[in-house]
């Protein structure tokens, strides 16, 4: 589709839908209460009340309404507790992929010339340019807060921006799906218009930034909640009117290239919109079938406050004990008194009739049910049962069993490194080549598609490692160029050489026992003693 036209529904059809399964999402990964609150009951209100208290109409809407959902009876005052749950599920995700970011390598027959040579000794000036723009810190922090957003939402947008007056160089941007309208063919991004909203009051602007084939065109309206408005001058609102010098008639910047800046990156495929044409290529959250979970795991442990609060001990006194305030006053019993006196009441003399209660606090029943949702999280979103700690069951469990669970993560982790592949470098060839024309002489260019590399596992257990390493050692299934290699696997051949070198220097140089046969002589028969 183009630009919306005037006063139309927005966000526009299918992906009406679309959003409001991001809002949902959206919600758990900020921790937002007040939103999960007004999602899960539909409404600020109830269809009607019985006896003061808020009620929906219907079967479902009676059995299947949430813990955040449920109405607070007039009057009562209830603590609900909520777990991050979902926002460290996106940071797991994160961190399994981006914390030993991936590098974005050009091919050695894609550099020329006098460059070839370089690579010998060091990085040619493309691959130096390259490494500016998708392998920088700059990047590689980018590369976690999409690791995040992805998962939380089910895919982002890559981008490559460029603005002369802040950076001599184009750089990669992330934008979250919630606020992007792609437009697929084939299963294959064509187009996409990601937009950026200012609110006053009952007022929206919309900076709405279209992404196609050699161009980038710009637009602001001015609508209300659910419709775009109408179109206004860029120069209506500051943070679009410099954008108003670099259009052109058209109110759209020409890249010069033919390829999209804009690279859609899942996070898995999709399965509840398969069926649902340009849905099915929108991507899957991690957070897809889990909102009942959540929901359960803070009911739990606003039930486990609940009982600490109520943990608290009491004592029930008789009404004769009460110190009287006054008429209309009522009474009052001091906690600090030392010493009774008899009261004149029913029972036995002298005995003060005062009951202490004190309720159970269940942490035992309480740890136990968190910890199984916590499993049943992972274990749906892929991940190992360790990821966040041990939640195994108390039963014995084999290595392999052992083995086979932590697993899970990994497997999880090649399967969404398979979509970051191609999204990175995808949208680094075409910054690359963006860079050439902007930036002309320092690197830049059109090139292949670059490749990228992510490092076999992102977290290795140094202590399993060196188990490893010893075994090996012990076994001597490995020689000691493998066991520099295993336990620095970011090293460069070059230094894996040296610190080889280097171990046999200091050991000193012993012969291969499987084909030593014994010291020379110091003077061989066939040679005669030398002339002193």
């Amino acid at each position: 589709m183009a630009l919306p036209a005037a006063n139309t529904a927005w966000p526009p059809a299918p992906w009406d839908l679309a959003y409001r399964a991001y809002a949902e999402n959206e919600a758990w990964y900020l921790g937002d209460t007040d939103a999960l609150e007004k999602i899960y009951r539909r409404a600020e209100q109830g269809d009607y009340s019985r006896r003061g208290t808020p009620m929906r109409g219907g079967i479902v809407g009676t059995a299947s309404r949430m813990f955040w959902g449920r109405p607070v009876p007039a009057g009562q005052t209830r603590t609900r507790l909520h777990i991050p749950a979902a926002a460290d599920l996106s940071t797991l995700s994160s961190d399994l992929l981006f914390s030993e970011p991936p590098e974005v390598q050009l091919a050695v027959a894609e550099v020329s010339g006098a460059s070839a040579s370089i690579l010998v000794a060091g990085p040619s000036k493309e691959q130096q340019r390259l490494d500016l723009i998708a392998n920088s810190d700059a990047a590689h922090a980018m590369f976690n807060t999409m690791g995040e957003l992805k998962s939380a939402l089910g895919a982002t947008v890559i981008t490559s921006a460029w603005d002369t007056d802040v950076a001599d160089h184009v750089w990669l941007e992330c934008t979250a799906v919630d606020v992007v309208v792609p437009e697929f063919r084939k299963g294959k991004l064509i187009a996409c218009t990601m937009w950026t909203e200012y609110q006053s009051g009952s007022v929206f602007w919309r900076h709405l930034e279209r992404h196609e084939p050699g161009r980038i065109e710009h637009a602001l309206y001015q609508g209300t909640a659910d419709n775009v408005g109408r179109r206004i001058p860029l120069e209506e609102r500051p943070e679009t009117a410099y954008l108003a010098k670099m259009v052109d008639g058209d109110s759209a910047i020409l890249t010069g290239i033919t390829g999209l800046t804009a690279s859609y990156n899942l996070n898995m495929p999709t399965r509840s919109w398969r069926k649902k044409g340009e849905l099915a290529f929108a991507g899957r959250s991690d957070y897809a079938g889990l909102h009942p979970l959540f929901d359960a795991l803070d009911e739990c442990m606003s039930s486990w406050m609940r009982d600490l609060k109520l943990g608290g001990g009491k004592i029930l006194v008789p009404d004769a004990a009460l110190q009287s305030n006054g008429i209309g006053a009522g009474g009052s019993f001091d906690m600090g008194q030392e010493a009774f006196a008899g009261l004149n009441m029913p029972g036995e003399v002298g005995k003060l009739a005062m009951e202490k209660v004190q309720f159970d606090i269940r942490v035992d029943e309480h740890e136990a049910t968190a910890f199984a949702l916590y499993r049943e999280i992972l274990r749906a979103s892929g991940f190992s049962q360790s990821a966040w700690g041990d939640y195994s069951s108390g039963s014995a469990q084999t290595a392999t069993e052992v083995n086979d669970r932590d697993k899970a993560s990994e497997r999880t982790r090649a399967k969404k490194t398979l979509y970051d592949k191609v999204a990175i470098a995808e949208q680094s060839a075409v910054a690359l080549e963006l860079d050439g024309i902007l930036f002309p002489g320092k690197g830049g260019g059109y090139f292949e598609r670059p490749t990228v590399v992510f490092p076999d596992v992102s977290q290795i257990d140094p202590e399993k490692l060196a188990r490893t390493i010893q075994l090996l050692d012990a076994a001597g299934a490995a020689s000691t160029r493998r066991k520099v290699e295993l336990a620095n696997a970011d090293w460069t051949d070059a230094q894996v050489d040296e610190e080889t070198e280097r171990i046999r220097t200091d050991r000193g140089t012993v012969p291969d026992p499987a084909t030593f046969t014994g010291f020379e002589p110091i003077n061989p028969p066939d040679q005669e003693e030398p002339t002193p």
